[in-house]
């Protein structure tokens, strides 16, 4: 299983160092776009996202739209050319069409699941529509941000039989990464696990590879 650290829990006030230290230990950056009312915090917008995108050399670069109206950042989307545009679906009454707006618009598209969505009924077509899944193992609506069992199984399930890239976001510990490193989980994006003790993590996730 890879980590994709999230840059969203680096230090603001040094992004392009912190840019740089992902792309020389991970190779593998994701980018969370938080407008403060779709989820109840606010990382950054589309020109830093930008920029990131373009002094980073990692190999794969992901974007999580966590905003209210994801159509209305489809432009910037398609310019920052990430490997995989994840969209938050849980607040949208059209997801489908959103996902589809994207796609026909060149953008690398994926779906972000939360516990809220389990029950949609156009669940199954949310995910047959993108070969990306990101599962968030914690709820949007939780302010403690506790790892959710449940959403891990959902997302081991998903990951079954290897036809889908599956990725979990949310409170992913290190012994979680290490429960999970052989499953056939794609990807764990980890903030503060990273971001907190840059040198401890450098030490614990990069001798596994």
């Amino acid at each position: 299983m890879l980590v994709s650290p999230s840059i969203a829990s680096a230090d603001v006030l040094r992004v392009a160092d912190e840019v740089g230290f992902i792309d020389r230990y991970f190779d593998n950056i994701h980018i969370d776009i938080e407008d403060g009312v779709a989820v109840g915090g606010i990382s950054f917008g589309m020109k830093m996202a930008k920029g990131i995108c373009r002094i980073s050399t990692s190999k794969e670069k992901t974007m999580h739209l966590e905003v209210l109206n994801p159509l209305d950042y489809l432009e910037d989307a398609v310019a920052c050319n990430c490997d995989v545009t994840f969209i938050q679906v849980s607040h949208l009454s059209e997801p489908l069409e959103v996902i589809r707006k994207f796609k026909e618009a060149g953008a690398k598209t994926g779906v972000n699941l939360c516990d809220e969505d389990l029950l949609r009924p156009e669940l199954d077509e949310l995910i047959a529509e993108t070969d990306n899944i990101l599962v968030n193992t914690t709820a949007h609506w939780d302010p403690e941000q506790n790892y959710m069992p449940e959403m891990e199984d959902f997302a081991l399930k998903l990951a079954e039989d290897g036809k889908k890239k599956i990725w979990i976001d949310g409170c992913v510990t290190y012994d979680t990464f290490m429960r999970l490193k052989d499953s056939k989980i794609y990807c764990a994006v980890i903030g503060r696990g990273i971001f907190n003790n840059e040198e401890l993590a450098v030490q614990q996730y990069c001798r596994q590879k």
